[in-house]
């Protein structure tokens, strides 16, 4: 018996190719639109993410120093500022210089000496207060303008107003404590300590004050705009309520 072959070489019609290449072009868009899709939820996640760390990583330092308030304070008032926007305490709130009185100090001195070697490693800011103490006597006297920096040894440390009684060397306990300030800065969108930023992309900050406590609410928003959300920003706010331990 005789087979026949024959070669079917017609390929595609120009219909076909069309069809499928529209086909191919609208599975395409569907993948690109879903990645677009998929991308901006990762963006606009990775934007909560960071909103939400930069409220906590504000309300953990403020409230690590507004717990301090009190510490090492005596004879004033420990609270400075008590603003719905602003805070300002006193507080050793860092422990950053504790050292004895190397020579004697009477009442009514404006200069008392100690020694912190090297000077470098130390610094006592115009705003800082002094607390002296020998055990019998205790008090917190503001520093003078002048000491912005320690000379020599032994230090002099320049105080704004006498000293209420006499401390022996050797035996007068000395450490500095800080005035701390946090404030909301609307201009800038942040957070300051001291005039110096602590957070940024903050909308508002509050203080509700009661007994021995402080309350704090911090709202942020994210750092770049979602076109896809509301008034193009997400916000958070976290609340804490910090307890005055020195108080």
């Amino acid at each position: 018996m005789t087979h026949l072959f024959k070669n079917n070489e017609h390929g595609f019609s120009i219909v076909e190719l069309v069809i499928s290449l529209a086909i191919t072009l609208m599975l395409l868009g569907v993948a690109i639109r879903m990645f677009n899709v998929q991308q901006d939820a990762y963006n606009s996640q990775e934007q909560v993410t960071d909103l939400h760390q930069n409220i906590r990583t504000s309300m953990d330092a403020m409230s690590r120093e507004i717990r301090m308030a009190g510490c090492m304070v005596v004879g004033t008032s420990t609270i400075k500022t008590s603003g719905t926007s602003t805070i300002t305490f006193l507080g050793d709130v860092d422990g950053d210089i504790v050292t004895n009185l190397t020579t004697n100090a009477v009442a009514g001195a404006t200069t008392i000496f100690v020694s912190l070697t090297p000077d470098s490693n130390y610094a006592i800011a115009n705003t800082d207060y002094i607390y002296i103490s020998d055990g019998s006597h205790t008090e917190v006297v503001p520093v003078n303008s002048s000491a912005s920096h320690l000379i020599g040894e032994p230090d002099p440390i320049f105080l704004n107003s006498g000293l209420l009684y006499s401390y022996t060397a050797g035996s007068a306990t000395v450490r500095t404590v800080e005035k701390v300030t946090f404030s909301f800065d609307t201009n800038n969108l942040r957070i300051d300590r001291n005039s110096q930023p602590l957070a940024e992309n903050i909308e508002a900050m509050s203080f509700t004050y009661g007994t021995n406590t402080v309350t704090v609410a911090i709202t942020g928003r994210t750092a770049n705009i979602d076109p896809n959300y509301g008034d193009n920003y997400r916000r958070g706010t976290l609340t804490s309520t910090i307890k005055l331990r020195n108080q």
